[in-house]
């Protein structure tokens, strides 16, 4: 395959934004849209599923408590939020009682709409997936996804 010379293609932050999104939805899998009590169409019953339990602490807002940690370089502060990350050690996982594999991502820019104006953009992602103990004690397979 020969490279062609003066052939430029262009991602557009849009595009790029939207492909992110469906990657990590997909990602995300069964817990996006959990499955409840019913049957299949095969006879046989679904599973509820049954939800991990959040780490203890996390970031207290005005009106409640979420269950994160900022792990990164402490030295970085994000710009729209104002939070300054937590260290290296800090853990990823949003879930006690998790063995597996853990991404976080943070993205900062801005964004103009189709209207002209212009928006501040701030996200932190993250994509888990691994082993937990439910919050009904059984030992659970599960694919993550924190938008």
């Amino acid at each position: 395959m020969e490279l062609q010379s003066g052939r430029v293609s262009a991602l557009s932050r849009r595009t790029f934004v939207k492909g992110a999104a469906v990657a990590v939805a997909g990602a995300s899998g069964s817990l996006a849209w959990p499955a409840g009590a019913g049957a299949r169409s095969d006879g046989e019953r679904l599973q509820t599923v049954v939800p991990p339990t959040p780490i203890p602490g996390g970031i207290q807002t005005p009106t409640r408590q979420i269950h994160v940690w900022l792990p990164g370089d402490p030295a970085v502060t994000l710009p729209f939020s104002g939070n300054t990350l937590m260290g290296f050690d800090v853990d990823p996982s949003t879930i006690t009682d998790r063995r597996g594999f853990s991404a976080v991502a943070y993205h900062a820019g801005s964004a103009t709409g189709s209207d002209g104006a212009t928006y501040n953009l701030e996200t932190d992602i993250r994509a888990y997936q691994g082993t937990y103990i439910a919050s009904d004690g059984i030992q659970r397979f599960g694919k993550f996804a924190l938008i």
